[in-house]
């Protein structure tokens, strides 16, 4: 009889045990925010949720190389934008001076301000850089960017080769033999070239835009497998402790139980 009674009073505190075990489940959970804290929560649910993080992750750096690569390609741009509006004055001065009124000296006047416009272009071409890549005079080749699932690329563009023939583009002498030959080759591959930047500028954009509506979904995702039912664990600890409670009221009792009946042993 003391065997049988033992043994329940076992069973009492396992159970009491593994309510207790369940009420600190439950205020880790709404400690943490999470019902996952572990592994031994949910070993699965544990392995895809750092996954989906890892993915995240990867999207939100790639995020911020995409950023890097935009602000590039603007530099790159706002310097050609400059480079075209240099041009313009250079055909301004040409235009005027294959008008046949004016004089070889005029014709000197309007030379020395379009080989002024030339240097200002050479200046605008060797001050585009970023992070100490120039992006316009040649030397940098192909810029790759990584963006967390795939590359990205910002064509080299070689404006210095561009303007090349502006060096020993001349408007004096006759008039009617001054060329815009030149000046119109390098307009046409100066606006090719912000015509290619413009367009991967809008693909980085859509990039980033598409990285960071993935990244956030990933992390809704994660959050659904992660994150505790507050009202639910609140629910649940409660139960546990009124189950505890109870519990320990039959342990206690049943350990009254077995003391009467030692005593009324030793009576008899």
């Amino acid at each position: 009889m003391r065997i049988q009674s033992s043994l329940n009073t076992a069973n009492y505190q396992n159970h009491i045990k593994a309510t207790e075990e369940q009420q600190k489940k439950s205020a880790k959970e709404l400690s943490s925010g999470k019902k996952v804290n572990s592994a031994a929560d949910d070993a699965a649910v544990m392995a895809i949720s750092q996954q989906i993080a890892k993915e995240a992750k990867s999207l939100t750096a790639g995020s911020n190389n995409i950023s890097y690569g935009i602000d590039a390609a603007n530099i790159a741009d706002s310097a050609l934008s400059n480079i075209s509006d240099s041009l313009g004055d250079i055909e301004q001065n040409t235009v005027r001076a294959m008008n046949g009124l004016y004089s070889d000296s005029d014709r000197a006047i309007l030379q020395e301000a379009n080989e002024q416009s030339v240097a200002t272009i050479n200046q605008t071409i060797n001050g585009a850089s970023y992070n100490g890549k120039n992006l316009l005079d040649g030397t940098t080749g192909d810029i790759n960017i990584y963006t967390g699932q795939t590359s990205a690329t910002i064509t080299e563009a070689d404006a210095k080769s561009a303007v090349a023939n502006l060096e020993n583009f001349d408007v004096t002498g006759n008039p009617d033999q001054i060329s815009t030959d030149a000046l119109d080759s390098t307009y046409s591959n100066i606006s090719s070239m912000r015509s290619q930047i413009g367009a991967e500028t809008n693909g980085l954009s859509a990039a980033y835009d598409a990285n960071n509506n993935t990244a956030e979904n990933l992390t809704a995702a994660q959050s659904r497998a992660e994150d505790a039912d507050f009202n639910e664990s609140v629910t649940r600890m409660k139960s546990s402790a009124v189950v505890n409670q109870a519990q320990n009221m039959a342990l206690k009792n049943q350990m009254e139980s077995e003391e009467n009946m030692v005593n009324k042993l030793f009576q008899g």
